[in-house]
């Protein structure tokens, strides 16, 4: 079995790492990926395969298909990874700049935006006319758009 391998990765190898450069364009990978389709060719009975050409080119072809989706994946979870740094880093930032807010500012704020009161709500809250909030909210709202370098 081994001198079989051995025969057909002498008399095929260049031409399946040929064909697999073709298709992923990296040597790196390009031998990652022989590899892997000669492993899968020592685990299979290659006794019973008539065209040993034919069925290399379609290991590697499968294995390079596995590749892919597996590098695929791999970039959503670094994606993923990366966007939830910077969402946690945008709401540590936020936080940071509602505590520089006056108290007033910061009270409309955060009974509004973080705790999802009504202005209803806040107006019993706070004991001050509708047209306050919203006066506070609007200024609040401004003064984080500044600060985090959005829109003035």
């Amino acid at each position: 079995m081994k001198d079989d391998i051995e025969s057909i990765y002498i008399n095929y190898g260049k031409y399946i790492f040929s064909y697999i450069y073709g298709m992923v364009q990296n040597k790196a990978e390009a031998e990652d990926i022989l590899q892997d389709t000669f492993v899968k060719a020592i685990k299979a009975n290659i006794n019973e395969v008539e065209n040993i050409k034919f069925w290399l080119v379609t290991v590697a072809r499968n294995t390079i298909y596995d590749h892919w989706r597996r590098e695929k994946r791999r970039r959503k979870l670094k994606l993923f990874s990366i966007q939830k740094r910077r969402d946690i880093e945008l709401k540590v930032d936020i936080e940071r700049e509602i505590q520089k807010l006056s108290p007033k500012l910061r009270e409309v704020i955060v009974l509004r935006e973080i705790n999802q009161l009504s202005y209803e709500e806040i107006v019993g809250i706070l004991g001050v006319e509708a047209g306050t909030v919203k006066s506070r909210l609007n200024r609040a709202r401004k003064q984080l758009r500044e600060s985090l370098g959005g829109e003035k």
